[in-house]
């Protein structure tokens, strides 16, 4: 993406109506189920894994981006604020049925894996 420009602002919609779509498409949970019942369920578990393995790895790719930045303007790389920042705005938009002390716990360990490649990415440089 050109330096200043902006991503789409229509990305988080877009990523709702594909959610609506696969969402239309639930197995059923069977009153006397089998252990065939749970291969559907499985079978998205899989795909969602995948998928959230995706956003995962591109959200570590812009925070990086933003520690390369602000390592060459000699700014801070750890900024306890944003991280604030960032736990409110996604605590903000749980709709559940995560709670919230959940989802800050799990973005709190996303955030601590961002710093950890971070420390390496800059160590694996300066040697």
């Amino acid at each position: 993406m050109p330096s200043g420009s902006k991503p789409p602002e229509n990305l988080l919609q877009s990523m709702q109506d594909l959610m609506d779509r696969f969402g239309e498409d639930v197995p059923d949970v069977p009153a006397r189920p089998s252990e065939n019942d749970m291969t559907p369920w499985r079978q998205r578990i899989d795909v969602l894994d995948r998928i959230m393995l995706l956003v995962t790895n591109e959200r570590m790719q812009c925070a990086n981006a933003i520690g390369a930045i602000k390592k060459k303007m000699g700014a801070p790389v750890y900024v306890p604020e944003r991280e604030a920042e960032v736990i409110r705005n996604v605590v903000a938009g749980n709709k559940g049925p995560l709670s919230d002390a959940a989802v800050r716990r799990l973005f709190e360990r996303v955030i601590d894996e961002t710093r950890s490649l971070e420390r390496h990415r800059y160590e694996d440089r300066e040697e």
